[in-house]
């Protein structure tokens, strides 16, 4: 450099004017004859050899500030001090000598264009106490920190600049390297045209073939952070903690929250006391929401926004009534009846024997359907296990009271086949009211009903109405008149063995 030049020629300068003044100081110094002048001598030679003694002080201190502190990328300049078969040394000033590769500043020929005194010029490479390595171009001093990068894996800086086969041109100090594709980001990338332009930095993965194939990674960076941030981040939480995040995915059964390098998950059913139908309803991707922490299992955490809200239940429970009518949205069907939302966050059920008068139902999708709005009359209040069981039918009029008045003993009618049972045949007369033609009374008038004529009209006798029971007897209308009465098979049908399902209709809150 030619701040060193300057140094070297007047570390020179100063050598040569201090030889002067010496031989000046000798020839002006007279030997005495006498003895009675040795003393006088010997104080006039002190202050010679004090100045002596401060001239070369002062050289020493001019010869070390010509040892620069050098870092690796300086250019300097020096002169030539030897040139052996394989290296170059130079001198750089004071006692800083360095060396460089011979290979690296012959011609294409292998010839050497310097000699032993001429200047050198090269870029730092390595500099330590004791070593001093130079190169001919910065680009051999790019590639040498690069390696040096590599071995250490110490993270670099590169600008995208752009897309390549299979991944991206990267610059890193004039070096072209290549990013993967899947190592440009911890996630999938869905627009690659995004990173282009941008400086990041990239781990270096692969070196090779002297820095003329190089790879790095922008991912090993970012899962390197993601996992300190991780860690940091687990060691702060736990089971009651209130933490805010970032919700980075919504699935069918939640979503996922970002709580600063760790994942927790929000169940659908954390995400408040009233039924959410999707996560997406309530939250988008990238909202910022408040939860609770409600479980940890080693990485995995489970996180509740319920938790944060007042349960409705309390104060629902405290005012709900047997005997009230409420109306209610119906959330869900299942075989042994309706669940339905009261006020948001409370629920009860309507069995499938309380969803309509004098009928049998398979399915409560016969009468409701999810979604509907319906009134029901609470028949039972469990505040202890919170429990609320329903009714629709009390709410419905009694079919009976219609029946005994426009239907009579021996009318003959025309109903719709609803069942078939192994003791005879179930018909209904009319909306809620439903007798039975045993099979007794269809043999002896020569009648054969198939399954296949369900939901078929058929004309009926009315032969006996039981109001207090509830049951209609039936018979053809047509009947031999040589025919004994027989039993009407409605004991055999009430003497049957319960269905399970019977027994679960009883209960209303059997499945709750």
């Amino acid at each position: 450099m030619e701040i060193i030049d300057e140094k070297i020629e007047k570390n020179e300068e100063v050598t040569s004017s201090t030889e002067e003044q010496n031989v000046t100081q000798e020839e002006t110094v007279e030997i005495p004859e006498t003895t009675e002048t040795e003393e006088t001598a010997a104080v006039e030679a002190e202050p010679a050899e004090t100045t002596e003694e401060a001239s070369f002080e002062h050289m020493l201190e001019e010869s070390l500030a010509n040892i620069q502190n050098l870092e690796v990328g300086d250019k300097v300049t020096g002169e030539i001090i030897n040139i052996t078969d394989s290296y170059i040394f130079i001198s750089l000033g004071g006692k800083r000598d360095a060396y460089t590769e011979k290979a690296d500043y012959t011609d294409k020929k292998g010839n050497m264009p310097y000699q032993i005194g001429e200047k050198l010029t090269g870029y730092v490479v390595k500099c330590s106490e004791t070593e001093t390595l130079l190169a001919k171009s910065l680009l051999a001093v790019n590639l040498r920190v690069l390696q040096e990068a590599f071995e250490e894996k110490i993270p670099i800086r590169g600008k995208v600049t752009s897309l390549t086969k299979g991944g991206y041109n990267v610059d890193v100090s004039g070096i072209r390297v290549f990013c993967p594709l899947s190592h440009m980001d911890a996630k999938m990338v869905i627009d690659p045209q995004q990173f282009i332009g941008d400086t990041y930095d990239f781990l270096i993965i692969d070196f090779k073939e002297e820095g003329r194939n190089i790879v790095v990674s922008r991912r090993a960076i970012l899962e390197e952070e993601k996992n300190k941030q991780k860690k940091e981040t687990l060691a702060k939480l736990a089971v009651g903690t209130v933490v805010q995040g970032k919700v980075t995915r919504l699935t069918s059964f939640g979503a996922f929250v970002d709580l600063g390098g760790v994942e927790g998950l929000l169940h659908i059913s954390q995400f408040s006391w009233s039924h959410i139908d999707s996560p997406s309803d309530v939250l988008n991707i990238g909202d910022t929401i408040e939860a609770k922490i409600i479980k940890i299992q080693k990485e995995k955490i489970s996180l509740s926004m319920k938790a944060l809200q007042e349960n409705p239940v309390h104060k629902v429970f405290a005012e709900l009534e047997e005997g009230q009518v409420v109306k209610c949205k119906v959330l869900r069907n299942l075989p042994f009846g309706s669940f339905v939302e009261i006020v948001s966050g409370v629920e009860g059920l309507i069995p499938i024997s309380e969803m309509a008068r004098g009928r049998r139902i398979a399915t409560p999708s016969e009468v409701v359907k999810e979604g509907d709005m319906v009134e029901a009359q609470i028949l039972k209040v469990d505040r202890e296990k919170k429990k609320i069981s329903l009714s629709m039918k009390e709410l419905q009029p009694d079919p009976w009271q219609n029946f005994v008045q426009n239907f009579h003993e021996n009318d003959v009618v025309s109903g719709v086949i609803e069942n078939i049972a192994s003791f005879g045949v179930f018909i209904k007369i009319t909306e809620g009211i439903t007798g039975l033609l045993p099979n007794a009374k269809m043999k002896a008038s020569g009648e054969k009903i198939e399954k296949s004529s369900i939901g078929k009209e058929y004309k009926v006798r009315i032969v006996k109405i039981d109001p207090v029971e509830k049951r209609i007897s039936l018979e053809p209308s047509v009947m031999p008149e040589s025919v004994v009465e027989v039993k009407d098979d409605w004991n055999k049908y009430k003497q049957q063995k319960p269905k399970k399902e019977d027994i679960v209709e009883d209960n209303p809150f059997a499945n709750l």
